[in-house]
């Protein structure tokens, strides 16, 4: 914390550029904020906050977004203890946009701004578009936080840290329904409903009421030669899932408007235990050990309709092993060892809110028996494992007032990772599935420069092969009455989706106390976005280049004043950015920033 008072506004204003303004409206970018600092008062109390707005009315049709942000906290100093207690949020509203566009479309400035909806085909997972979105689909969220923090220095080598913290969460998303039927909605005579006709143009409304509550405390001691850290961690994560009917025509006599059509308890608890070792066996080498021991459960509860109860515990021991050698002052080399493991998400386990609309969204685990359409589940048997990973990583950077850089490799070996299947769920999130063995090795290099003239010259370069060493998959041929057809492919070799084999940045520009100018290059190479190795469903290679600057005026009756200007995509490129199977996302064409910065 500065110790300084100060208070600094700031705004800035984004739009989109286009070559034919009849196309559609160009996007704009608000963006407003203040933040303040009371100093330190009797050099025991201090008081910071920060509030920020952003609108705009996106790129993409019926995308609009209104984000705001809050930041308050209180800070109070003794001779040996320290206490900040902080509240904080950033309440959300925004349209939906999360299906992709075909790839096909890209090129077209109007097309590639569409925002449609569809559904992915049965047989192949491809997603077929039907309709314009419709702009009552939107989604809302506000989780505030709060939180205390306490450092206790017990002596000069010894102190406690505590943090304990509660979230507060509630959030919708309304999406469209009229693809939905009286049974998929349950809004029929078999719940006790008077219908007589179909619901036509529903939508739903989906939400979400969570809370959250934890503990983290630290113990740090230094001895002679090192610094041992002892430490915990405890989350307790309840969020009650339910979802009604928003809107739809054709509605019984007798509905009820806070009559909902699905509900459920999502529970995790997270316990670990911890310890980090930093020891110097003599003055250039340091010696990093540490090891956790996690545990984290799932548990579905009082799922209305459907009865789903799940309760799933995982237990990991997580090794982490480092040196580090400063060969000279200018010099340092390491090599790293770690070994860990990751639960999947709760909804790898079993996708709840699907499981409503879509009869292939069923508990993934095994089947204890199947009789009359009834189907047991073994819930101490899931189907999908737990991500284990072994990492090594070698290493070493130099480092001069003039210059500084890193060169690393690294071989991660993981078994059961989760990898992307190129297909996505009915609310456009990736659905992932385990690899039996996965692979990714790779080349980093980073470094800055500076120049004489106050010039300044930096970049990075990513080289990696990411590879699926096995994997064999069941892809549905055809389906006739009750019998499905299928066939099992082998991706051993295949690339894995979204990972591009190289990626690399160059920035240069000038830099003094009153102004920077930079011009920056930004290149991600191709990558397949399913891992079928599908020369369709892949990402373009792009470039990207930017540019930025700050000009500090002269200071005015005590006000420090700056003034920021971006041109972003100065080349006005058209790219998809990402990708799932056959839908890809475009980025923004050529856009520009203004910057009003002031600091009283």
């Amino acid at each position: 914390f500065t110790a300084q008072p100060y208070a600094k506004f700031e705004s800035l204003f984004g739009f989109q550029e286009y070559g034919d303004s009849s196309q559609s409206l160009p996007m704009t970018m608000k963006k407003l904020s203040a933040t303040f600092n009371s100093g330190l008062i009797e050099n025991k109390y201090m008081f910071y906050g920060h509030l920020g707005k952003i609108h705009s009315n996106g790129y993409r049709t019926q995308s609009a977004m209104d984000m705001g942000a809050y930041f308050f906290g209180a800070l109070m100093l003794s001779d040996n203890m320290t206490t900040r207690v902080h509240f904080f949020g950033g309440p959300l509203e925004d349209q939906l946009v999360y299906n992709g566009l075909s790839k096909s479309v890209n090129s077209d400035k109007k097309l590639r701004r569409q925002n449609l909806t569809g559904y992915p085909d049965d047989k192949t997972g491809d997603f077929i578009y039907t309709n314009a979105r419709r702009p009552q689909e939107k989604e809302a969220f506000n989780q505030p936080h709060y939180e205390i923090l306490n450092e206790w220095k017990i002596s000069d080598k010894q102190k406690i840290n505590n943090t304990v913290f509660f979230y507060d969460s509630h959030g919708y998303y309304d999406y469209d329904a009229s693809w939905a039927d009286t049974s998929m909605l349950r809004i029929n005579h078999s719940y006790g409903f008077n219908t007589t006709q179909n619901i036509t143009n529903g939508i739903v409304r989906g939400a979400v009421d969570l809370y959250q509550w934890g503990w983290l405390p630290r113990y740090e001691l230094q001895h002679e030669n090192g610094e041992l850290t002892i430490g915990a961690e405890y989350r307790y994560h309840k969020g009650t899932h339910w979802g009604r009917l928003a809107y739809g025509e054709g509605l019984p006599s007798n509905y009820d408007p806070d009559y909902r059509i699905y509900q459920y308890d999502g529970i995790k608890h997270m316990a670990s235990l911890y310890a980090t070792e930093i020891y110097h066996p003599q003055v250039d080498v340091s010696v990093m050990a540490n090891v956790q021991l996690a545990y984290n459960e799932y548990k579905i509860e009082n799922e209305r309709f459907l009865n789903h109860s799940l309760s799933v515990p995982y237990y990991f021991l997580n090794p982490r092993l480092g040196i580090n050698y400063n060969v000279t002052d200018e010099w340092n080399t390491y090599f790293s060892f770690g070994y860990t493991s990751r639960e999947p998400r709760l909804r790898n386990l079993y996708a709840a809110e699907d499981a409503y609309w879509d009869p292939g969204a069923t508990p993934q685990f095994k089947i204890l028996n199947q009789a009359n359409g009834v189907i047991q589940y073994d819930y101490t048997s899931p189907l999908v494992k737990p991500e284990q990973l072994l990492d090594l990583e070698l290493g070493t950077g130099y480092k001069t007032s003039m210059m500084a850089g890193t060169v690393n490799v690294y071989w991660m070996e993981f078994t059961h990772e989760l990898v992307k299947s190129g297909q996505i769920d009915i609310f456009g999130s990736p659905i992932y599935g385990n690899a039996d063995r996965t692979r990714h090795i790779g080349f980093e290099l980073d470094g800055t420069v500076r120049l004489p003239y106050s010039l300044l010259f930096s970049g990075n370069i990513s080289l990696s092969s990411n590879k699926i060493i096995k994997l064999t998959t069941v892809i549905k041929d055809s389906t006739s009455g009750s019998t499905t057809y299928t066939h099992q492919q082998k991706l051993d070799g295949n690339p894995i989706a979204g990972f591009p084999d190289m990626m690399g940045n160059i920035r240069f520009g000038y830099q003094d106390d009153a102004l920077s100018a930079f011009l920056s290059i930004k290149y991600v190479g191709e990558f397949y976005t399913d891992n079928f190795k599908n020369a369709a469903n892949k990402n373009d290679a792009y470039t990207l280049i930017n540019f930025e600057s700050l000009f500090k005026l002269p200071t005015i009756a005590g006000t420090e004043i700056s003034i920021r200007a971006e041109v972003r995509n100065v080349f006005n490129t058209l790219y998809t950015q990402t990708g799932e199977g056959n839908q890809f996302y475009p980025a923004a064409e050529r856009n520009y920033l203004i910057g009003l910065t002031m600091k009283l």
